[in-house]
């Protein structure tokens, strides 16, 4: 959480910075604008997230399921994300399961096949999220004259790709293993039965 917090705001004041440094003078922008226009491209930007994630999770759940071959991770996907250390990193991207009454820290038993099959279907409900949030956010240029653009909304759109492109990498890199996971659990469970 706090990688984030610190992201957003340490990303908002490098903005305001540079604008109060090179577009004051150069579009003779009042102080108090570059302000208020810079912390308001975050705000909008969290806006749009939410909304965007809202609109998301009023899918039906049925597209979202393991058994749904477009989920599939490759594993030249999964080569990707550990050449660019995703291993190192991914533990200190925040984990919003708690915004959905999902959470992997709060398992109640992570050998269950209905639990993993679960946390799959909210991985990829996460992962497309993340993606539409990415797109959507930068209809935040639209909230600012267009001389204006890529002075607010495109670099508070950038920050938001780059902050929503780290957790859709892990969602599919843990997806991985949890199709692998749900497979066994699947195996003992018909062995299980043909025992019976």
């Amino acid at each position: 959480m706090a990688f984030y917090i610190i992201s957003i705001v340490g990303a908002d004041i490098l903005i305001l910075i540079i604008n109060l440094l090179v577009n004051k003078h150069f579009f003779n922008m009042p102080i108090w604008y570059i302000c208020v226009a810079s912390i308001s491209a975050a705000v909008i930007v969290i806006a749009i997230d939410g909304l965007t994630a809202w609109l998301v999770r009023r899918l039906p759940e049925p597209w979202f399921t393991a058994d749904k071959k477009i989920w599939d991770v490759s594993k030249k996907e999964c080569t990707v994300y550990e050449k660019i250390g995703i291993k190192n990193w991914k533990d200190k991207v925040i984990e919003l399961g708690i915004f959905t009454n999902f959470s992997k820290k709060t398992i109640a038993d992570p050998k269950s096949l209905e639990y993993i099959e679960r946390f799959i279907m909210e991985s990829n409900f996460g992962a497309v999220i993340h993606i539409v949030n990415i797109i959507c956010a930068y209809a935040v240029i639209f909230c600012y004259p267009l001389k204006y653009w890529l002075c607010f909304g495109f670099p508070a759109a950038c920050v938001n790709a780059f902050l929503s492109i780290l957790p859709f990498f892990i969602l599919r890199y843990n997806n991985n293993r949890l199709l692998r996971l749900r497979a066994i659990l699947i195996k003992k469970a018909t062995k299980a039965t043909e025992e019976k």
